[in-house]
């Protein structure tokens, strides 16, 4: 009969996943032999560490329907007091009547008045003449020219005696030349006479001039006063005002017009414009009627308030919502239990051979279980509805829990 053998690794995942996790069945938890009492794994398997898995559990919650109630707009009327204030526009006008008397004091005042001014003279302007004492004697010359070689020459008149004397004739030109110069002297003669330097000529004048009038231009004080007349001045002022000057008196006050004034009522608590004072008087102002722009269920805060008619609404006063009894939960189980090693397996020696070798038991391949190259699934977490039974070996929760906690 043909025998298949588990290898060592196979062995272990068997072992593993046995018939304690629920997830193999019976034949193939069970390795075949050999045996050791007592420990129904087989010999030869080395330790396996415990695998765990997972639940979830689902929260657990109930839908709360929604609230809802009657809103309003709200009204109220409220009384108001007025309060009087006044100020003054125009100022009552008072003057006060002043008075002084003062004379009229003048001063000489002198200057000089130039007539002619002064002149410095003039010297006198002429020019020379040259005059003519005894006149110069001239005589007139021809020209001649020669017959046989064209020269000229000038004589007087009737030189070389007449017409074709020697060879010369005239040429019909003529000149005036000067036989004993004129005798002549310079004279001076005046264009206009010298005239002698003359003084100015001025004469003085003076004026009485008031205090506070200004003098004639260039005059100087001769240091002489006197009161040409007396005045009395008169000068009316507001209250408070001095004039200018010495020698005021103060008169009788007079109320020239009474003051003017603006009164106002103002809502109270209202700050009046600069210048107003409240008079302390009051009187009852227009009602103040409050309406709220939107809807509420209970009333503003204060006194008075009513439901304005025709404004009542349906509102949602707490919205639908899901409430939570309990929340989700992940619980962690193992899934399957840690397993120590096994002993190490003694095998027959077969000795019908050449050398002696060890021949492995070769057990019946049961059903179920892994062959050589199968491969076993490893199971990480199994998740089960809330309610539902967990795998057999998490019928009791191990007191370790992984990292999550649950």
């Amino acid at each position: 009969m043909h025998s298949r053998h588990l290898t060592v690794g196979s062995l272990a995942l068997v072992a593993v996943l046995g018939v304690g996790s629920g997830l193999l069945p019976q034949a193939a938890a069970t390795p075949g032999a050999p045996s050791l009492p007592g420990d129904q794994r087989g010999c030869g398997l080395p330790e396996v560490p415990a695998q765990w898995g997972t639940i979830e559990h689902p929260a657990v919650t109930r839908a709360v329907p929604a609230v809802t109630g009657t809103a309003w707009r709200w009204q109220r009327t409220t009384g108001t007091i007025e309060r009087e204030h006044v100020r003054e526009t125009t100022a009552a006008v008072v003057l006060v009547h002043w008075t002084r008397t003062s004379d009229v004091v003048e001063r000489e005042f002198t200057w000089t008045v130039v007539d002619r001014p002064a002149s410095p003279g003039t010297p006198e302007r002429g020019h020379t003449e040259t005059r003519v004492v005894t006149p110069a004697v001239t005589e007139v010359e021809e020209e001649y020219v020669h017959q046989h070689n064209g020269t000229t020459r000038w004589e007087r008149e009737g030189w070389n005696a007449g017409d074709n004397g020697k060879g010369w004739t005239p040429t019909g030109r003529t000149r005036e030349v000067q036989v004993t110069p004129a005798v002549t002297e310079d004279v001076w003669v005046v264009d206009q006479p010298a005239v002698p330097a003359t003084p100015e000529q001025t004469h003085t004048e003076t004026a009485w001039v008031a205090d506070g009038t200004p003098p004639p231009a260039g005059s100087t004080p001769t240091g002489h006063s006197r009161v040409a007349s007396s005045s009395t001045e008169e000068l009316d002022l507001p209250v408070g005002e001095q004039p200018a000057g010495a020698g005021w008196v103060e008169g009788a006050t007079a109320e020239v017009s009474a003051a003017e004034e603006e009164r106002v009522w103002l809502p109270d608590g209202t700050t009046p414009d600069a210048g107003f004072t409240a008079t302390g008087a009051t009187r009852p102002g227009t009602p103040h009627v409050e309406t709220t722009a939107d809807p509420s269920v209970l009333p503003p805060a204060g006194d008075g308030w009513s439901e304005l008619p025709g404004s009542a609404v349906e509102v949602v006063l707490e919205a639908a919502h899901e409430v939570v009894d309990q929340p989700a939960w992940v619980e962690d189980y193992i899934a399957v239990p840690a397993q120590p090693a096994t002993p190490a397996c003694t095998l027959p020696i077969d000795e019908g051979v050449d050398p002696a070798v060890v021949v492995p038991a070769q057990p019946e391949w049961p059903a179920g279980v892994l062959g050589e190259s199968e491969v076993q699934p490893v199971i990480e977490s199994v998740v089960v509805p809330d309610g539902a039974v967990a795998p057999a070996t998490a019928s009791t929760p191990s007191s370790a829990l992984p990292s999550t906690g649950a």
